[in-house]
């Protein structure tokens, strides 16, 4: 993790993920806010972790993780859309509880990071704060509801064919556990979709 200098300001990355067409709030925004970048493997936040910064992805690779009944390690989510906010659905209801999932990073990524309590406070400030908080919150039951109905009613051939387009990207670097924990599928199925999708290109 490193928290250093950065050529894109605060601002900056606040109009390019999220803008908010308001000067002023861009600006108490940006005061409050941090550009931290992140290596591969390392860890945003962990399981049980209480949130206490929003994470909005600017640019690279995420992976959100839960823990099963079995105690395996399970992928929930891939995320590489610059602007995604990258928190679990504790944040956006308001409660400083241990969080369920983890996120980690896959490679190279840069996240603008706020504190929770300062949008909170903004939100009562401006109303326009208050729609990009209801925004995200759709965008988020949005981007959950697609991967449920695609992993509930697709075979697994096509589970694999959906994420390849979704996430080409993630195809190449993240771990066969990893895609297959996601699809729902075996190890060895997965190994066997990738070797015909090698074999076809």
């Amino acid at each position: 993790m490193d928290r250093g200098r950065d050529v894109m300001t605060t601002v900056e990355a606040i109009n390019a993920c999220i803008p908010l067409n308001n000067p002023e709030l861009t600006g108490q925004l940006g005061s409050l806010s941090e550009i931290v970048h992140y290596k591969k493997g390392d860890c945003i936040y962990d399981i049980g972790d209480i949130q206490k910064k929003v994470y909005v992805l600017i640019e690279g690779m995420l992976r959100c993780y839960f823990i099963d009944e079995s105690q395996t390690e399970m992928t929930d989510s891939f995320m590489t859309e610059k602007g995604m906010v990258a928190n679990s659905v504790e944040i956006f209801v308001g409660k400083e509880t241990p969080s369920v999932v983890g996120v980690e990073v896959l490679n190279e990524t840069s996240v603008l990071e706020i504190p929770v309590q300062a949008v909170f406070d903004l939100m009562q400030q401006y109303p326009r704060m208050a729609k990009l908080y209801v925004s995200c919150l759709h965008h988020a039951l949005e981007f959950q509801n697609e991967i449920n109905i695609k992993r509930l009613y697709l075979p697994g051939n096509k589970r694999y064919e959906w994420f390849c387009k979704k996430w080409p990207e993630v195809d190449q670097i993240a771990s066969n556990q990893q895609i297959a924990s996601f699809l729902g599928i075996r190890s060895e199925s997965l190994s066997r979709l990738r070797h015909q999708k090698r074999k076809h290109q």
